[in-house]
């Protein structure tokens, strides 16, 4: 749903949307989303766009490569909106704290679809994993350590060269 900015009163607009979206551009929009948005004119061009979303992300875990969902409740939306080319930054500009909550669109409409997946995507951990406790998949066979423990040694037996010992022979330690 696109809102186009000459519907866009002084006092502001408030949507509220329910899709699916494709979060991971995976080709399949398959993240289902809730958001409530306020977009209010700013002057010259310029909105500002708070409100929030919530949704339910399918994610793998880093650990054991299992899916997961993963529940992001309250996600706030806080930026302000600029038409594409209003600002004209010089080669070398360091952004200032006002800077760095800008997005950009461009023509008559305003696509809240993008903004949010941005602000779910920042929303989702770097490293997700569906249990703290998550003992993740062995080093040498490849089974999951959750379901079963298995036997292989991912450590040296004792005794047994390091395959490292041979950058003692390469890398001298610096006399003093």
């Amino acid at each position: 749903m696109a809102i186009k900015i000459n519907d866009i009163p002084p006092e502001g607009l408030t949507v509220k949307l329910a899709d699916k979206l494709d979060l991971f551009d995976e080709g399949t929009a398959d993240t289902p989303f809730a958001a409530q948005v306020t977009v209010k004119a700013e002057g010259a061009g310029i909105f500002h766009v708070n409100g929030t979303v919530e949704a339910t992300a399918s994610l793998e875990c880093s650990r054991c490569l299992k899916r997961f969902t993963f529940p992001i409740k309250e996600a706030a939306i806080d930026f302000d909106l600029v038409p594409e080319g209003a600002r004209k930054l010089s080669a070398e500009h360091e952004l200032g704290r006002s800077e760095l909550d800008t997005e950009f669109y461009r023509g008559e409409e305003i696509e809240p679809k993008e903004f949010i997946r941005e602000q779910l995507l920042l929303a989702i951990p770097m490293v997700p994993v569906h249990s703290p406790d998550c003992k993740g998949l062995c080093p040498v066979c490849g089974g999951d350590r959750n379901e079963r423990e298995c036997d292989c040694r991912t450590e040296l037996p004792e005794g047994a060269a390091s395959p490292f010992a041979a950058l003692k022979t390469i890398i001298k330690p610096e006399k003093e």
